[in-house]
Parts: structure tokens; C-alpha cells; sequence
């Protein structure tokens, strides 16, 4: 079984992209997780290269410098190193990925004694609880004393809508996905388009979309009565969508995708929508949502939550104790978190923990959550509980 080795001369580059390592190359990781011996380092593996996961790393190797506990392992599954989702729209602008990186390529081959090795483009395949290994994609198998999974989420596509698989159907998470949207866009210059999803991700997309300057115009449609509904109430949300009409998008309310309407070849022509009205356009962008990573789970016995993801205890631990989940993928009290904050204070938590047993540990708890957006050249912030009409106060004043 192949065994994997760190590149002497740093990682190749290509296009702003790391390669990382190839399957031919060894990257000297035995199968052995050395959690016996008290005078080797024990070897953390890292699923996931994302913001959360680079978070937890940074805070974990600044941590460990002096008592050098840790092997650091990482392994992410898109070709370049962790950049900014948070400010993907601005991709659009600028068209360099090393503008979002959140470190340096450098950094990453910054370590001495080879205490930090990555791998990108590669996926892990599966868990093996009992052998305290992973299996990746490209066939190697790397042991581990601890496992920290930060897999992130997916962006959702209705794959029960009829068309959802014609061209022209994007979805709007990653690099690749906007890379995709670029090409299509220069090739349709002056059609309509539409981003189907009126929250948070959708106003995302639709600023994205009309950065491109390709479409001649840019249709948002929304299943609720205003957008930001999550984060809004009916006056502010109707307010927005009013200054979002101003600046030159449409936006449809109370519109539910029922059909994609495409042609002999199928390219994507039009929606049909569920009350029978329909629009034409030459593509659809979906950002209705987000949905955890936890399928390493069935295979691995992890205990997942009905609504997804990996269920946590207050020190980030999944059912299995050295199992770990932060970010997305994670899952506290049937809840998980579609924005950032959430994700670095559990990788703050987790960090502390792993690198000061003398100290009483940090617990997680369930975050007051709060939006801040300027999109479209509209300030909106929100704060407290998005479920409060729905679940009731977590919390009430006491009495005076």
C-alpha cells in the first residue's frame, strides 16, 4: 500500500494551483499511530482544508511550538491550498485565486522535522475506527492518534427537479464552481440569468452573477415573501429587496422552481414555476442552502443528526472519543452552523484543549448568532435567534 512523502523542494505550482504530492511520491507516513510510545509525537490528521480547518491549524501549531506534541496531517480534497469563501464574490473581480488564500503558499511548507504534511486534491475514501486509519483516494492509507473532520458542507441541488442536471445548472461553493460559471457566462454574453435562492448564499450569487457583466440581465428568485427572510422580519426584508431593485435586479417573490426547461441538446431554456408562470433564461444558479459533509459516517459508525452532520459534545468529540468535528460538518444539539463564527470557535476550543491538558478545557456551546452583509450596496446586519418564532425564546428574563 502506497505510503506518502513530503516533497523536499516544496509543493509545484501551476497556475496559482499547489499540486501537492503525487501518488508516486512517499510522503514517509507509516501505518503505525505511535500512541503508545510517550517520546513520539502523536500524529493529528486533519479531513478538510477550508476556513475552519485552517483556523484550528494555525491556532494549533502556534500553541504546540514549545512542547512540539503534535505530527500535523492534512488532507483537502480541492486542488488549491484554504482560501476565503466568505469573500468569493470577489473572485469575480479579480480572477486570482492566490487573492483569497488565507496563508501563503509558503507557509505550508514552512515546518521543520517535517511536522506538517498536506495533501491536496485527494479525498478520504473511508474511516477505520478500530485500525485508527484513513483511506484517501489516491489509494494510501495514513494512520492517526487523533482525527479532526472539518469536510465542510455542500451546496444543495434540487436533484428532484426535472432539468437540474442540463447545462447551464450551476451551483455556487467553491472555486471550480465559479470557474464553470466564468467560461458559461462568456459564452452567453447579453442573456438572461437567474440564481434561484433569496438568502444569505442567494444575494451572494446574484452579486456574483452581475459582477461577470456578461449577462444582460440577472433575475433572483425567492421562494418567501422578501429576502433574508431567515434573518429578517417583513418590514426591513421588504426595504432591502427595495433597494436590491433599485440598483437593476429582479427579483421574483414567492416563486418555487417546479421545471427547467431546456432544449434538444439540453441546454437550459427557461423555468417553469409551480403556480404555471414561466421565464425564460440560459442558466440557473442554485443557493437555496448548505448540506453537511457526514457521509464518512455510515461506514465509519460516527453518529450523524436527522437533520445531517456529525454530532458533537461540548468538546467538539463525535460518538467515537478520538474522533473529532468543527465547521460545518458539525453538528451541536441537531443544529449546524451555514456561517463562519460558529465554525472558528470551535477550532479555538478544539485547538486549547488538544495543546493545554493542565488547564480546565474550553466547552462549546451553542452561539448567539448574528449576519452582517454588504451585498449589492446594501448594509444589513441581524442578531439573535434565526429560529425564535419558530422554536420559542432559549432564554427569558427573570423576574425583578
Amino acid at each position: 500500500m502506497p505510503l506518502l512523502e513530503a516533497p523536499r523542494n516544496g509543493p509545484k505550482v501551476s497556475n496559482g494551483v499547489l499540486s501537492g504530492v503525487s501518488h508516486s511520491q512517499s510522503f514517509g507516513i507509516d501505518t503505525e499511530s505511535h500512541s503508545d510510545d510517550p517520546n513520539r509525537r502523536q500524529r493529528i490528521v486533519v479531513v478538510g482544508l477550508g476556513m475552519v480547518a485552517i483556523s484550528f491549524l494555525e491556532k494549533l501549531v502556534k500553541q504546540d511550538s514549545e512542547r512540539r506534541k503534535y505530527d500535523i496531517v492534512v488532507i483537502g480534497e480541492e486542488p488549491h491550498v484554504a482560501y476565503n469563501r466568505v469573500g468569493l464574490s470577489s473572485f469575480f473581480e479579480h480572477r486570482n485565486i492566490e487573492d483569497l488564500y488565507l496563508n501563503p503558499k509558503e507557509w505550508y511548507g514552512s515546518f521543520k522535522d517535517r511536522s506538517f504534511d498536506y495533501h491536496l486534491n485527494t479525498r478520504v475514501t473511508d474511516i477505520f475506527p478500530d485500525r485508527k486509519t484513513v483511506k484517501t483516494s489516491t489509494g494510501d492509507t495514513i494512520a492517526y492518534v487523533l482525527l479532526v473532520l472539518a469536510t465542510g458542507s455542500d451546496a444543495v441541488l434540487p436533484t428532484h427537479t426535472p432539468g437540474y442536471d442540463a447545462n447551464g445548472v450551476f451551483v455556487y461553493r467553491t472555486i471550480s464552481d465559479l470557474e464553470r460559471l466564468i467560461e458559461f457566462a462568456s459564452k452567453h454574453q447579453g442573456e438572461t440569468a437567474t440564481t434561484v435562492g433569496g438568502g444569505l448564499l442567494g444575494l451572494e450569487a446574484a452579486k456574483a452573477m452581475t459582477d461577470l457583466e456578461d449577462f444582460g440581465k440577472v433575475k433572483l428568485i425567492d421562494r418567501n415573501k422578501w429576502v433574508l427572510a431567515r434573518q429578517l422580519e417583513a418590514d426591513a426584508g421588504t426595504l432591502v429587496t427595495r433597494k436590491i431593485r433599485e440598483l437593476g435586479l429582479d427579483v421574483l417573490h414567492q416563486k418555487r422552481v417546479a421545471k427547467i426547461k431546456t432544449d434538444d441538446n439540453n441546454n437550459v431554456t427557461g423555468i417553469v414555476f409551480e403556480d404555471g408562470e414561466e421565464i425564460d433564461c440560459c442558466c440557473v444558479c442554485f443557493r437555496i442552502g448548505v448540506r453537511p459533509r457526514d457521509e464518512l459516517g455510515t461506514t465509519a459508525g460516527i453518529q450523524c443528526a436527522s437533520r445531517g452532520g456529525f454530532v458533537i459534545n461540548e468538546s467538539l468529540q463525535t460518538s467515537i472519543p478520538e474522533i473529532y468535528a468543527i465547521g460545518e460538518c458539525a453538528s451541536c444539539a441537531n443544529q449546524t452552523f451555514g456561517i463562519i463564527a460558529p465554525g472558528i470557535e470551535m477550532a479555538d476550543v478544539l485547538a486549547f484543549n488538544l495543546t493545554n491538558p493542565d488547564k480546565e478545557p474550553k466547552s462549546f456551546r451553542r452561539p448567539h448568532l448574528s449576519t452582517k452583509l454588504k451585498l449589492l450596496g446594501v448594509d444589513v446586519a441581524s442578531f439573535g435567534d434565526f429560529f425564535a418564532d419558530r422554536d420559542g425564546p432559549k432564554f427569558l428574563p427573570g423576574r425583578r
